[in-house]
């Protein structure tokens, strides 16, 4: 089999892997929504599993494009682009999210509601606006293939810094702090932090060949095969399932809730 073409196979990988995270993030909604975890700090990772849930939608046409569906081919492109950016936007401002939890636990406990749909709507804003702007220069030839390399780059490494920042701070104000005695909220603050930290990191790992290979692409000669472009996509879009599996594996609670919401 040629796995440098699209074949029975790829359509097979990708059909699942969109299928994987539809019911994975359908059921995390769900999860969240529930009364018992239905707090101001879950409404960030109910709208990142929205985002993620998009990614599976945006998965299978995909698969609708490759088989030669060209009017869908622009569609493609601004909800891939749409999906993939309110993702990675939605984890920089978790990350933000947790640094004022830590540097601030009193305050933060007294955030508003208001506050919290400013966060949510802050990368959906941030991400259809990128989106729809670069679609619309790129589908009418209106931008350069250097400077839509450069707003790629912008538009996933400022997410990068700014989570990397406020995990360094986080870590070293616990570090700060290990010597001292800390309550039960603290020990479920951190291990919720370290969660997401964890979320965080595998979700830019699995975003880092995608970025390497559009910048190669384009300041390099180097031809890079088709097998080799599908697996790193497959590998992006990888990541919206990977959060659902970390939430099982690293969140009792939210297994517990989640096996008694598939009994039921």
């Amino acid at each position: 089999m040629d796995l440098n073409v699209w074949n029975p196979f790829w359509t097979t990988c990708y059909s699942v892997m969109a299928f994987l995270i539809i019911v994975g993030n359908s059921l995390t909604i769900a999860t969240l929504l529930r009364k018992k975890f239905r707090k101001r700090q879950q409404f960030l990772l109910i709208s990142l599993a929205f985002a993620d849930l998009l990614v599976g939608c945006t998965i299978a046409l995909f698969v609708a494009v490759k088989f030669r569906l060209f009017a869908l081919r622009f569609v493609f492109c601004l909800l891939d682009m749409f999906a993939g950016l309110s993702s990675i936007f939605h984890l920089a401002v978790i990350s933000l999210e947790r640094l004022h939890a830590t540097l601030r636990p009193f305050r933060h406990r007294q955030l508003s509601f208001k506050a919290y749909w400013v966060a949510i709507a802050t990368p959906w804003i941030l991400s259809l606006s990128v989106g729809i702007s670069v679609s619309i220069l790129v589908r009418f030839n209106l931008i350069m293939q250097q400077t839509l390399l450069f707003i790629v780059i912008i538009c996933l490494i400022t997410p990068l810094l700014i989570t990397c920042f406020s995990y360094l701070v986080i870590w070293r104000s616990r570090k700060k702090r290990i010597s001292t005695v800390r309550s039960f909220r603290q020990n479920q603050e951190g291990r919720f932090s370290g969660t997401i930290f964890l979320v965080t990191v595998t979700s830019f790992i699995m975003w880092m060949p995608f970025l390497y290979s559009n910048i190669a692409i384009r300041v390099s000669p180097i031809h890079t095969p088709l097998a080799a472009q599908f697996v790193i996509k497959f590998l992006q879009y990888s990541n919206s399932f990977a959060n659902f599996v970390i939430y099982i594996l690293r969140l009792p609670s939210y297994r517990k809730a989640l096996f008694s919401l598939c009994w039921f």
